[in-house]
């Protein structure tokens, strides 16, 4: 705006009344669009649930003879899903047995929201903390661990072992969620990164746990024994109606967060952290202190969801490793509905309780034929509406709804992640001290326990290799006393400072792995195959990783922030399976995979790019959307007719001539499928693109600079979104590779990409947002991957669930460690509006 069109401070400046009319209609617009979202996604879910009818399909085949049929059976099947959604949440007229019964809908309703208004207000608080918490899951199975833990171990009266037991809960997710924070605070690790390995970390920590003697029913390995009465929550209406204490604390939780963050310090400091940390601190708020509260709080709250879950009867009063039943995700679509404000999140959790409670009971209606996942669908819809209001606009015509899309603070990726706190010992002092430390605790518990005074066979070739590099087993003490004599040396030169922070980081890394890895394989027979061990850490481990890495590096160095590998990866998969099988032709399954991720990327870009949506919001709502069509699909259709639908054959292992002879090399690069090739090209056309050219040049300006590549005649909006439709064309390549291109016999399974997007999208910010950086980091999770499996056929005398924790823990000390404050592209999550 030029200075001859600046408004006067009279006309900019609005009085009272305008401001009370601003709100009022601000308020409206909130409502009338949550109420357009709701009824367009029950509309697109209703469509789903006639079209899964089987009657209904049949209609179709004469269809232009009689379609009175097909819109008769039509309207029914959609009545009698939507009734039986109605009785099973709310109220079913048909009773007219007690009071009890009558009620035990909405009773239902509000149990099953209980654990989702929990966690949906640990990911607010984090929101408006300007923290992207994908952890709620991890703190959630911390919360239901202690608190069941000190429900079975402890004998306490009543109200005492409850309160001792609920605190218990808390604590453990406090602790959880302080540990991301922690290291964000002290090495700038990013809290995307560090939430994500720490979900993994408690969920194999937990199987490890209960597999206790003291813990684990005799009765039932999968279960621990059943929590004590006097510390289960008590049940507010009778034994008959499910609602117990949770929900009261799931309120008072509530107003606990509405006054902390409106009428507390600490809430006014995370509110100013989250909106502009670099504001913050130049006003002298500590970043880092409120970044720990933050997470600390947040943690608590998923901890508490995790006790109702433990303490209320959800699992049998018992703890089993389903206990979370992936509350940690629902939360955060809770949360993005709820706007990131506490009742907000409690009436986001009342409607997702609702339709979780009715979809069961429309899914057991025997005139219904839809399965639950149609839920998941709708409850996905209604957030991306609620995000979109410029979309519901355009749908039903109307002039104003601008004002009423989700604000829930800084959810993006780029919020700064430069701003750890200053350390009171420096860096290299406490870096070093730590990486010694771990070298005096491996030449202890390692190098000078009996198990090392065996030897250690390592194999060099693979059976029939055409050249055989034989065996070498040496004593696994000396080299076991030697390897952590290297930690130590190299945490010493860290502190020091004689040697570069990467190398130390590197050494002490390699040199705990294989004081691991000598110490594990100490007296077995058949050792471990070094071979073998680096083939799978490349293929078929670390593929999807790579594929996904790279989507996620295009795009947000186009300056758009793709959450949303996962469901790409996801789509892709199932649309190969689908294609390949009916098609008869694995080629055109590769085809199928890449359109359906280009056409999740097509969403993610329309969304974000034109409809201006948080790529926060958009990417998880995305992943939501593909796991329940997804699922939804598998059932009706893949699961019934599986030789139809999901048998799309597979690529089988070329071994390139020469090469793939090459001793140990040969094996590693030069044999797999054509996937394996085919991500050779793209890693390198990639780099070369992004670095090397014009196009490269244009896309990463547009992720630095977007008004500066606008001045100079760059389309913003166009580059952006041409990066995205190949950054989906890419993930949905991984997808393909999951089903047809590991060399086996696959096919599609419900939600087979089982986190992989989410690994990706934490190697895009492990690898600094670099294409060689991103393969480094896809190769360390498939190599810790592939060595815990190996370790587990060895017979290592660790229990396998610590050894599946092996991968994620060994990023949680890369990143704190090595990669530490990491920069994004400076647009990064930011939309442009030109003009």
């Amino acid at each position: 705006m030029t200075a001859s069109q600046a408004p006067t401070t009279a006309e900019t400046t609005p009085g009272p009344a305008a401001t009370a009319s601003g709100s009022g209609r601000r308020r409206v617009d909130s409502w009338l669009l949550t109420g357009l979202a709701i009824v367009l996604a029950l509309l697109i879910g209703g469509l789903m649930i006639v079209f899964s009818d089987d009657k209904v399909r049949s209609d179709l085949g004469y269809f232009f003879q009689h379609p009175t049929d097909f819109f008769s059976d039509a309207w029914y099947t959609l009545r009698d899903a939507y009734i039986a959604l109605f009785e099973g949440a709310i109220f079913d007229p048909n009773q007219t047995g007690s009071a009890s019964e009558v009620f035990t809908p909405i009773m239902g309703t509000i149990y099953t929201a209980t654990p989702l208004i929990l966690a949906g207000l640990a990911v607010a608080l984090a929101f408006r903390a300007g923290l992207f918490n994908i952890g709620g899951e991890g703190q959630v199975i911390a919360g239901a661990f202690a608190s069941g833990w000190v429900g079975l171990i402890v004998q306490l009266p009543p109200v005492l072992h409850l309160i001792l037991a609920v605190i218990a809960g808390i604590a453990g997710g406090a602790f959880w969620g302080f540990i991301a924070g922690f290291l964000k605070a002290r090495s700038g690790a990013h809290e995307v990164i560090t939430t994500i390995m720490l979900n993994y970390v408690a969920r194999f920590g937990l199987l490890f746990l209960l597999a206790r003697p003291s813990i684990v029913a005799p009765a039932d390995p999968q279960s621990s024994k059943p929590i004590h009465g006097t510390a289960r929550l008590p049940h507010l209406f009778g034994a008959s109606l499910r609602v117990d204490l949770g929900v009261l604390l799931a309120l008072a939780a509530a107003a606990f967060v509405a006054w902390l963050l409106v009428r507390s310090t600490l809430g006014f400091q995370m509110r100013a952290v989250g909106a502009n940390p670099a504001a913050a601190r130049t006003a002298g708020m500590s970043v880092g202190g409120v970044t720990m509260i933050a997470m600390s709080i947040a943690g608590g709250l998923a901890g508490l969801a995790g006790t109702t879950l433990a303490l209320g009867g959800a699992t049998s009063y018992s703890i089993t490793p389903n206990i979370s039943s992936n509350i940690g995700f629902d939360a955060i679509t809770v949360a993005l509905l709820g706007r990131s404000r506490p009742w907000g999140v409690v009436a986001a959790g009342l409607l997702f309780g609702a339709l979780r409670q009715g979809g069961a009971q429309m899914q057991a209606t025997p005139s219904v034929q839809a399965p639950i996942d149609i839920i998941t669908v709708v409850q996905a819809l209604i957030v991306i509406f609620i995000a979109a209001p410029k979309l519901v606009q355009a749908i039903f015509r109307l002039k104003r709804l601008g004002r009423a899309s989700l604000d829930t603070a800084s959810t993006n990726l780029a919020v700064a992640v430069d701003n750890a706190r200053t350390a009171r010992i420096p860096r290299h002092v406490s870096a070093g001290a730590l990486i010694t430390v771990l070298g005096v605790f491996s030449l202890w518990l390692l190098g000078f326990s009996k198990r090392v005074g065996q030897k250690s066979l390592l194999q060099f070739s693979l059976p029939g290799a055409k050249f055989d590099l034989g065996s070498w087993g040496p004593g696994a003490r000396p080299v076991v006393i030697l390897l952590s004599l290297l930690v130590i040396l190299a945490g010493v030169a860290r502190i020091s400072q004689r040697i570069p922070a990467k190398w130390c980081a590197a050494l002490a890394i390699v040199g705990l792995v294989l004081a691991v890895m000598f110490w594990s394989i100490a007296g077995s027979a058949s050792g471990l195959n070094v071979v073998s061990l680096l083939q799978g850490m490349l293929f078929p481990a670390a593929i999807p990783l790579i594929l996904g890495a790279l989507a996620g590096v295009i795009g947000e160095r186009s300056g758009v922030v793709n959450v949303a590998i996962e469901g790409q990866l996801l789509l892709g998969a199932f649309v190969t399976a689908v294609v390949a099988s009916v098609a008869g032709s694995i080629w055109l399954g590769v085809l199928g995979g890449v359109l359906a991720g280009v056409a999740l990327g097509a969403v993610l870009a329309a969304l974000a790019i034109k409809y201006f949506v948080d790529q926060v919001i958009i990417g998880v709502v995305l992943n939501v959307f593909a796991l329940g069509l997804t699922s939804f699909l598998f059932n009706k259709l893949l699961s019934p007719h599986a030789s139809q639908f999901n048998e799309p054959g597979y690529f089988t292992i070329y071994k390139v001539p020469v090469l793939g002879d090459i001793p140990v090399l040969g094996a590693v690069f030069f044999s797999g499928t054509i996937f394996l090739y085919a991500t050779y090209v793209l890693v390198a056309a990639v780099h070369f693109g992004l670095f090397h050219t014009r196009w490269g040049l244009r896309l990463r300006s547009v992720g630095e600079h977007p008004k500066a590549a606008d001045t100079v005649g760059i389309n913003v909006a166009r580059t952006r979104f041409r990066a995205v439709l190949l950054a989906g064309a890419i993930a949905g390549l991984g997808g393909a590779f999951l089903v047809i291109g590991a060399g086996s016999l696959g096919s599609f399974q419900l939600n087979m990409s089982s986190g992989k997007g989410f690994i990706a999208l934490a190697a895009v910010i492990f690898g600094r947002w670099s294409p060689k950086g991103a393969v480094l980091a896809a190769l360390l999770f498939g190599f810790a991957d592939q060595f815990q499996a190996l370790l587990a056929q060895a017979g290592a005398p660790i229990d396998p669930n610590l050894l599946l924790m092996l991968p994620y823990l060994a990023t949680l000390l890369a990143v704190a460690g090595f990669v530490g404050r990491v920069r994004p592209p400076a647009a990064d999550g930011q939309p442009y509006v030109t003009g």
